[in-house]
């Protein structure tokens, strides 16, 4: 008889073909581990190879046990006055661990690296974490331990890259295996910066309170750990609201990881903390010293400018930067609000030495560390037309005498008709070059411009020292183009010296912490236009000053030359001045390119003259004129002799350019030329006026 079953078990008997395909799913799985576990083998030898070469190249670590405070960097001006230390006016504090509240220690663990006492330099979890987030195409950042920002800070450069990353994690687990964990938190407390020029905590407990680090309650340690991810720009003088909502998240995190309990971080959280130290104080001259300090930077890096103890002896006067800061500050101050005119810069440089003299690059420090003296990229307006000038004497195809007219003229730009005017919507008609540049003229710079050619014009600003970017289109030749205040004075300065182009500089001399010299780059003058054109400029911008649009900026006794400049709608308003010892540039406006009211280039001229007017009676040069063209011979200008050493030469005829009227049958060529009028072509004689008379400047 059958066996009888009280149910039915269900019985799924794998076919033969299934067994065949688990059995090659296994063995393509155990195939790819294999070749994976290859390849990371592979890697691995590689990685090895690669940290084991790096290694070599590291610092030794062994150098902390002769741990000592960096030294601030010390700014003097010529007369070897100290301006500023770049962080702070006092040396750094390093105290032991067991001066340093514990209050300030956990706040800093919380925030930054709550498994400091964990890890061995490296923690894993928050490396793993970092990169996971740079796989997504973020900023490499993140994962980085106590110890790995004390290696960085103490080692490495600022840099963010893997390699850089990959360098710091070798050092820290050195570090890690060399000292206790007591000893990198007390380096790292001692070393780090804490903003309002404090470096180290004592400094910072002192600096921010008043008291030493061993008395930070909890509300200020908190308050001092959030400075740590921007000491700067988290700052509670100057943004309150962002370093409060920082110190809560602090105390968030401390209570989190257990190192405050509930009573002491509602304490904290009630307590009005008091700030006991000033704010970030601005140095003497602050943008001068801003200045310096970014080309220190250029010239040997951040960390030797930050941490070196260098003593910096710069070429500013104090009493003549004071002079030119009150010059400035006080006119604009003193114009009406509807002007629109809030900000401005100067920039004074000594012609003989390429020294800076003065460099003012804003009204309110306090308010803007924008430097607009170096900083700021200016439409040049008509303080450009002395190039388009100076090109058609270089190539010498006019001379101050030739004629030219200012009258309406049009230009097809490819896009639209061009029809350049004046500021007053007036043509005057036949005139020589003189008197164009003298006066101003749009029209007659605009022909000369292109008949020498926008690219050679481009090249005689390049010479004169102008580097900015200078767009190749027409409205260039009427100063479109964007520079800052510190380059037209470079440029002007190569006139003053009648074509020889010397770089500006802050810095007269460096010493290290030995008082010994580093070897910085001084510039070298170098002539790059010739003299007799120079010379032919100069003559006209003297005329400039004495009766044309600078005449504001006049100075008895003195042969002065310069030339203003005005923006389309007034955004800006200019004005560069220069004797043969000093050259000023002066520019007024606002950061938001509001069109100005009721000014003029004048106002800049008057700032000029005030400035330039202290800095004579605080420095006495004696008064000379300028090189004249025309032969080498010495001649009186005002009262003063001047040498000319420019040989004479011939010129090409310059025929007067023809108006352009388009219609709308016809196209307009790019580049209107026109047959030259019977009778009315440049005579032909040597370059440049005849020798001035008394009653002539040179």
């Amino acid at each position: 008889m059958p066996t009888h079953r009280d149910f039915e078990l269900p019985v799924d008997i794998p076919k033969k073909s299934e067994l065949v395909q688990q059995k090659m799913r296994w063995m393509v799985l155990l195939v790819f581990l294999a070749i994976t576990a290859f390849v990371v083998f592979l890697l691995s030898i590689q990685l090895g190879v690669v940290l084991a070469d790096g290694a070599k190249s590291l610092p030794d670590i062994r150098i902390l046990e002769n741990y000592h405070p960096n030294q601030s960097t010390q700014i003097f001006d010529r007369h070897n006055n100290l301006l500023a230390n770049i962080h702070g006016d006092e040396d750094r504090v390093v105290v032991p661990l067991k001066d340093i509240s514990p209050n300030i220690q956990r706040a800093v663990m919380a925030i930054e690296d709550n498994r400091f006492y964990q890890h061995n330099g490296v923690d894993v979890r928050g490396t793993v974490r970092a990169f996971a987030t740079n796989l997504k195409g973020g900023e490499i950042q993140g994962g980085s331990t106590l110890t790995q920002q004390l290696v960085k800070n103490l080692f490495l450069s600022p840099e963010r890259s893997y390699s850089r990353k990959i360098a710091e994690a070798v050092l820290s687990l050195r570090v890690e295996r060399h000292y206790t964990k007591d000893k990198i938190m007390q380096m790292y407390l001692n070393q780090v910066y804490w903003g309002n020029h404090a470096y180290g905590i004592e400094k910072a407990a002192k600096r921010y309170f008043k008291k030493p680090a061993k008395e930070l309650t909890v509300a200020e340690a908190a308050l001092l750990a959030g400075l740590l991810k921007a000491p700067e720009g988290l700052s509670p003088y100057r943004y309150p609201e962002a370093a409060r909502k920082r110190q809560l998240a602090v105390l968030e995190k401390m209570h989190h990881y257990g190192y405050i309990t509930d009573a002491q971080q509602q304490d904290a959280i009630d307590t009005e903390v008091e700030l006991k130290g000033q704010g970030v104080k601005a140095s003497k001259h602050p943008y001068f010293v801003a200045h310096v300090i970014q080309e220190l930077m250029r010239l040997y890096g951040e960390d030797v400018v930050r941490r070196g103890g260098l003593k910096v002896f710069t070429t500013v006067d104090s009493d003549i930067q004071g002079a030119a800061e009150k010059a400035l500050e006080e006119h604009v101050k003193k114009l009406p609000n509807y002007t629109h005119v809030t900000n401005g810069a100067l920039v004074a440089i000594d012609v003989p030495t390429g020294e800076i003299i003065s460099l003012v690059g804003g009204v309110d420090f306090s308010k803007s560390q924008f430097n607009s003296a170096t900083q700021a990229y200016r439409a040049a307006g008509s303080q450009f037309k002395p190039f388009v000038y100076l090109t058609g004497f270089r190539l010498g195809m006019i001379t101050p005498e030739s004629p030219i007219s200012d009258k309406p003229i049009s230009f097809n730009t490819g896009v639209s008709i061009w029809r350049p005017k004046n500021w007053d919507g007036r043509f005057m008609g036949p005139m020589t070059i003189r008197k164009a540049l003298t006066l101003s003229r749009n029209t007659p710079t605009v022909q000369i411009g292109m008949r020498v050619g926008i690219d050679e014009v481009m090249r005689t600003a390049r010479l004169a020292g102008i580097e900015s970017k200078i767009d190749p289109n027409f409205s260039s030749l009427l100063g479109s183009s964007g520079m800052p205040p510190i380059e037209m004075a470079t440029a002007f300065s190569t006139f003053a010296r009648n074509g020889v182009r010397l770089k500006p500089t802050a810095i007269r001399r460096v010493e290290n912490v030995a008082g010994e010299s580093l070897p910085f780059n001084k510039p070298v003058p170098k002539r790059t236009l010739d003299g007799g054109s120079v010379a032919q400029l100069n003559s006209i911008l003297v005329d400039v000053v004495e009766k044309g649009t600078g005449r504001s900026a006049r100075l008895p006794g003195r042969t002065v030359a310069g030339k203003t400049g005005t923006t389309d709608k007034v955004r800006d308003i200019w004005f560069t001045g220069y004797t043969p010892d000093m050259v000023a540039t002066v520019w007024m406006g606002n950061d938001k390119y509001v069109p100005l009211k009721g000014v003029f280039s004048s106002n800049a001229a008057k700032v000029w003259h005030e400035f330039a007017d202290a800095y004579y009676k605080q420095k006495p040069v004696k008064a000379s004129g300028f090189l004249a063209a025309g032969g080498s011979k010495k001649v009186k200008s005002k009262g003063v002799m001047v040498l000319d050493l420019s040989p004479p030469r011939p010129t090409p005829e310059l025929p007067e350019l023809q108006p352009d009227t388009p219609s709308a049958s016809a196209p307009v060529p790019p580049v209107p030329v026109g047959p030259a009028p019977p009778k009315k072509v440049a005579p032909k004689a040597p370059v440049g006026p005849p020798a001035p008379t008394a009653k002539k400047a040179g």
